[in-house]
């Protein structure tokens, strides 16, 4: 079933391509008159011959203009239903109720001999990104077919320029902005005051990894616009208009970002600081800050922030040793002890959780434990580091103290309970059991267990009281180890009420 459903799809496909790609009708255009015969009443023959000249190259019949508007609408209308569908589609690229509809009309209204009933099911099978794209291959051709019979319409360059940049972002493909790249350039050389056209020159710089013309091209949008922010036409008349704030923030942003990928980390502070600084938008200055707190990661080596992002796409796939290796690899180049103790405390994770390096892992997080007691400076991820370190410990610790090795199981136990975490009560606890032939000892664990009692269950607390009994039972503190035994007694009470 599933095979006779894709060759559905193909042929439809097929026969999409082949009713989107006639190619357009003749248009029967008169011969224009001989340039050395022109004669023209009341107006000088040289005249005539230099206008008739040039207009080949300015002017387009009228005919001409006509049917390159209806296949410009037709290119129009096609570019409208795949971005609408990309837009419906998400990141999930789920084709839903609505996304089918759009296609259904599309297919209903460009498509001639065949019934929309006949694709529903295929149109569910296909990726949307080949739906999308095959909208678009239509859209190219028919405003392709419009620039060849109206070169100078700006409308109909603009649109085939969107349609290239659209299939870059849906396919990812460098061709598609090289071949916009070049639309651009020619679309400057008859209009060099619109800063879209350096806005979209520089994105498919920045696509195409090319991040010199990248800030080139942001770094000119953002001129262009400041210049042309203080006019308007309108019709026969030129206003005031407004700086665009939200573009010009984006420039700016851009330009940074453009910076960052050059490794300029100066630049890219200023222009991203500069951006923020401008914004009245929450979620735009916080966006900004985090380019800037990534930037900030080791004092502006960026390098080591993109191989760190790198390392953490290795770690997400599950190759924890490849991600090990990269890691310890990552130090050798890391400026800031900040940076290092987060790279460290990454390796003692997966070296702990993950490959059974245990003893590695708590010798490598006790120095980041060591480094951030040392420092003055407090960050957000000390804490992290502490708990973690003070589980391992205790998860070492209940190792040892299930195999009977009693005195190292002491050893980590109270290493973890020296650390304030949410198992601290339990880390106590443990002590009192392990140190209970020494009454002073148990009474001096049990009493520091009472003071996290909220992390502890009813049934560890009556333990408690009950080994604070004995306890004082055997120094000869009787009146101290009743009081006990009788809290001991009604907590027992208690919990089995």
């Amino acid at each position: 079933m599933q095979l006779k459903v894709n060759i559905l799809l193909s042929t439809i496909l097929i026969v999409f391509s082949c009713a989107l790609d006639k190619p357009v009708k003749t248009i029967h255009v008169s011969n224009p008159v001989p340039l050395r015969n022109l004669y023209l009443p009341g107006v000088d023959s040289t005249i005539a011959r230099n206008a008739t000249r040039l207009s080949d190259r300015i002017i387009v019949d009228f005919d001409r203009r006509r049917q390159a508007d209806l296949q410009y609408e037709k290119g129009l209308n096609s570019f409208r239903v795949a971005n609408s569908l990309w837009t419906y589609s998400g990141k999930d690229h789920c084709i839903d109720s609505t996304c089918i509809q759009l296609y259904k009309n599309w297919i209903k209204k460009y498509t001639a001999n065949h019934h929309v009933s006949e694709v529903t099911d295929a149109i569910k099978s296909v990726n949307l990104d080949q739906i999308c794209s095959t909208i678009l291959d239509s859209a190219y051709n028919n405003v392709s077919q419009a620039k060849f019979l109206n070169p100078f319409n700006l409308e109909i360059r603009s649109l085939l320029i969107k349609i290239y940049l659209k299939q870059g972002e849906i396919t990812h493909d460098s061709l598609y902005y090289t071949r916009a790249i070049e639309e651009l350039n020619n679309f400057m050389l008859v209009d060099k005051s619109n800063p879209y056209i350096y806005e979209k020159l520089a994105e498919c710089h920045y696509a195409l990894k090319d991040w010199e013309n990248s800030y080139r091209f942001f770094h000119e949008a953002e001129k262009v616009l400041k210049i042309v922010s203080g006019f308007k036409h309108e019709t026969d008349r030129i206003v005031k208009v407004s700086l665009d704030t939200v573009r010009w923030i984006y420039f700016l942003r851009r330009q940074g970002e453009s910076k960052a990928k050059l490794y300029d980390e100066e630049s890219a502070i200023y222009y991203l600081t500069k951006a923020k600084d401008l914004s009245d938008s929450d979620v735009t200055k916080q966006e900004l800050q985090n380019i800037l707190d990534w930037i900030y990661w080791d004092g502006g080596n960026i390098r080591a922030a993109e191989i760190r992002d790198d390392i953490l796409e290795i770690e997400n796939s599950n190759d924890y040793k490849k991600a090990r290796a990269e890691y310890l690899e990552l130090l050798k180049i890391l400026i800031t002890q900040k940076a290092k103790n987060e790279i460290n405390w990454k390796i003692a994770s997966i070296e702990y959780n993950l490959l059974g390096r245990k003893k590695e892992a708590l010798k490598r997080l006790f120095q980041v434990i060591q480094n951030i007691r040392k420092s003055h400076q407090t960050h957000p991820f000390h804490n992290v580091y502490l708990k973690d370190y003070a589980a391992m410990c205790y998860s070492v610790g209940m190792d040892h103290f299930h195999k009977n090795r009693f005195r190292l199981a002491y050893i980590y136990l109270n290493q973890a309970s020296q650390i304030d975490w949410e198992h601290k009560g339990e880390c106590f606890f443990q002590l009192a059991v392990l140190s209970r032939d020494n009454p002073e000892e148990t009474i001096l664990h049990c009493k520091n267990a009472l003071n996290y009692s909220h992390q502890l269950s009813q049934s560890k607390i009556k333990k408690i009281y009950e080994m604070l009994a004995v306890s004082y039972k055997r120094k000869g503190e009787f009146d101290i180890a009743n009081t006990y035994f009788q809290t001991f007694t009604n907590n027992k009470s208690s919990i089995k009420n």
